[in-house]
Order: C-alpha cells, then structure tokens, then sequence
C-alpha cells in the first residue's frame, strides 16, 4: 500500500498550516528522511520529510492554501506498486469561517498571479534559493535550474535577478531621454515572506492589546565586562563557547525576574498568569526575518550551560532546524541591537509575555565619580512593559535591581 504523506502536527496549538512550497513534484523519487514541503504555522516555518522512500504522487495542497492538521496532502508509492492503489481523498474542508480568512490572506500574499515563495508542483528547487527568491519576488517558474534534474540553485536565482535588473542599451533620441528622466523610478511589490507575515500578525497584535510604556537607564558596563573576560580561560578550560554579552544579560536579567514575578508574568483576558520558569527568548534575525528562540528555565543556569544553549539556538535559527516549541513559550525577551552600533531603541512586546529589554551598545562616556568626571563604558536599557498587568514603580524597581546585578554581577551569579 501507498504510504501517506499528511500535513503533520507540528505545535500544541496548531490546528491549520499552509504549505508555503514543494520540494518536488508529481513522479519524483524520494528518499526517507528527505524534505518534500515547507509548513508554516503561527510561530514558524518547519520542513517536513518524507515517511518513506519511493515515488511522489497525487500531490493534492496546493501552496498558500490553509489546511486542517491531518490532512492528506500526497502519497508515496513503494516500488512496484500501481498509482490507483492511493484512495481519491481530497484535503479536509475547513470551516466558513476559517476557509474565508484563509482566502483572505492568499489575495493579500497574491502578486501577478503567484504567491511569493510558493514552488509549484513539478519544480525543483533548493530551501535557500526560495528563500532569495521570496525575499525578491521572483517567480520560480521563470527560472530554468542548472542542478541535477533541472533543480534551480541561489546561484541560479541571483543570476536571474542581475540579468533581469541589468538595462538593456537602447538608442533614444534626446526628447525621448528627457521623457524617460521625468518618468517616476520603476516601483516593485514584494509580499511579505512566512516569517514576516508571523512577525507582522503578532506584533500588530501586541501593539492593539497590550498599552505600552517605557523605561530606560544607562547602566555601567566595566564591572560585566570585567567578568566575561575573566571567565572566557574558565569556558575554554571546559569546552563552553566563550561568553557573550547577550548572554550575560540574559543570565543576570532571569535571576533578577526570580524577585520580580510581574516582570515574568503575562495578560490573559481579566487575569495576570504568573509563570513558574523563567524562560527567556533571544530574539535573533535570519535572512531579514525575526525570530525568538527560547532559553529555557534560564534562571537555574549557570553561565557555561547557558552558552551552550545559547550557541545551539543560534545554529539552529541558522539552518532552520529549530521546532515551534522551541521558538515560542517565552515569559521575557531580551533584544540586543549594540553590535549594530544602535544607542538605544524601543522594542514591541512579544505577545503574550508582559515585558521585553532593549539593549543599546556600550560606548564610552564621561561620567561623574568620586567628584571626578571619567570615562566609563555606558549601556542604555530601554524595558516595554504591558501597563495592564504591570506599573511604573513595578517597573521601575525591576530596572533599579536589573542596574545593581549587572553593575555587580558575582553577586547574583
């Protein structure tokens, strides 16, 4: 028998998902294990293997189209066997309501009659060129592959991309040049990527519902300083990643959310959850989009472990293995934009956390100390809190802890 492919259950919560494109097409041999479509969900965009190995047909969901978790999406045939041993099922109707949405967000997604970063059936192509692709609109089709079995590359992509930007020389006379410099500059659309458009949905969300307000202090940065150096021989002794910045606030801001629970809280309709752990996202960027991963019960870590963590996350946002669950779940956020060279910015909640710190880059200022002015390397940390569950002085008191740990970080470490 036929073994059958279904649009797999990849997070608690998820009910519908979208195939936003094939790796194959109609006949294709596939092995177990290899990817044969991309799912997006509400927090991620996942690749799906392949259940066995043997001939792809009867691909039955189209791209950018919602479909119910359980879903029959294709079959796999074993050697040998016929192509109408597969049952004639039909993906799972979903509700009025959902259907109508779902339609709603491919017109929104549509430009010229295809959905950005969607692989029709019959081609072939790499994760990373689809990806160049989206982030260009560039339809795949237009495209023809040099890799085995026609299969289109970046490299492919890019090339498409130059010859189509390059002008082709063109005699005009002098009135017809003055016409064309007077015109507009040629303008493009580009629907937003999967991620962007999670990105753009909860963001929005979190900027309708949650009333911000923000914080922000300069805090000395020696003392911090100080100690990652001094712990680098120690991480190196033992085979941790040397320690960052970014990791070192977040290991002194999770054990400062310990005697600050609001901080650690989030709105649920009337009430304030508080949660037990103490999970904090790091939110990171990959190829222009934004995602969070999640450093798990990070007050109980020490700093090796959580280089580790921290370094693994990073990998994993890099080559796009991470699952939902490790993308979502967070109760606090840190963003650190200093490595950019960013003083200081304003971040939006991650809904449904109650907070998130903003990280501005140390640079050195002059500062008043002992009646003398000195220079000392300064941070500014911008805090966005929910106002429905926490207060200026609850956020205040937190920010206030938050300057002494990080001014004096082996105590709390």
């Amino acid at each position: 028998m036929p073994v059958e492919v279904i649009l797999p259950k990849v997070d608690m919560d998820m009910e519908t998902g979208t195939i936003e494109a094939w790796h194959v097409k109609e006949g294709d041999q596939v092995r177990q294990g290899e990817t044969i479509f991309e799912i997006g969900t509400n927090k991620a965009v996942m690749e799906v293997e392949a259940p066995a190995s043997g001939a792809i047909r009867r691909i039955r969901a189209e791209t950018g189209i919602a479909i119910a978790v359980g879903t029959p999406v294709a079959w796999i045939y074993l050697d040998g066997e016929a192509q109408d041993a597969a049952p004639a099922a039909k993906p799972a109707a979903m509700p009025a309501p959902q259907l109508a949405a779902a339609a709603a967000v491919v017109a929104n997604q549509a430009s010229n009659g295809v959905v950005a970063g969607a692989a029709p059936a019959g081609l072939r192509a790499t994760p990373l060129a689809r990806r160049v692709a989206r982030q260009n609109g560039i339809d795949l089709r237009t495209i023809a592959g040099s890799g085995p079995r026609g299969r289109i590359g970046e490299a492919d992509v890019r090339s498409h991309i130059a010859a189509v930007a390059a002008p082709a020389p063109v005699a005009v006379d002098g009135a017809a040049a003055i016409c064309r410099s007077a015109e507009a500059p040629a303008e493009t659309l580009k629907p937003f990527s999967a991620i962007r458009r999670i990105v753009a949905t909860r963001l929005s969300e979190s900027m309708r519902t949650a009333p911000h307000f923000y914080l922000t202090s300069e805090i000395e940065m020696s003392a911090a300083q100080a100690l990652l150096r001094r712990l680098a021989p120690r991480h190196e002794r033992i085979g941790a990643p040397k320690p960052s910045l970014t990791v070192l606030i977040a290991r002194i801001a999770a054990g400062v959310l310990g005697h600050h629970p609001l901080l650690n809280a989030s709105a649920e309709g009337e009430a304030t959850r508080f949660h037990q752990r103490i999970d904090v996202g790091i939110a990171m960027e990959r190829e222009g989009d934004l995602v969070v991963p999640v450093l798990r019960d990070a007050g109980t870590m020490d700093m090796p472990a959580m280089a580790r963590e921290f370094a693994r996350l990073r990998e994993g946002v890099a080559k796009r293995s991470l699952t939902p669950a490790e993308l979502g779940g967070g109760t606090f956020t840190i963003s650190n934009l200093g490595m950019y060279g960013v003083d200081s910015f304003t971040a939006i909640i991650n809904p449904p956390q109650g907070a998130i710190l903003a990280v501005g880059r140390t640079v050195e200022k002059p500062v008043g100390r002992d009646g003398q002015i000195v220079l000392r390397p300064m941070a500014n940390f911008t805090l966005s809190s929910d106002h429905r569950i926490i207060d200026g002085v609850t956020a205040a008191r937190f920010m206030a802890d938050l300057r002494e740990a990080l001014e004096n970080p082996e105590v709390l470490l």
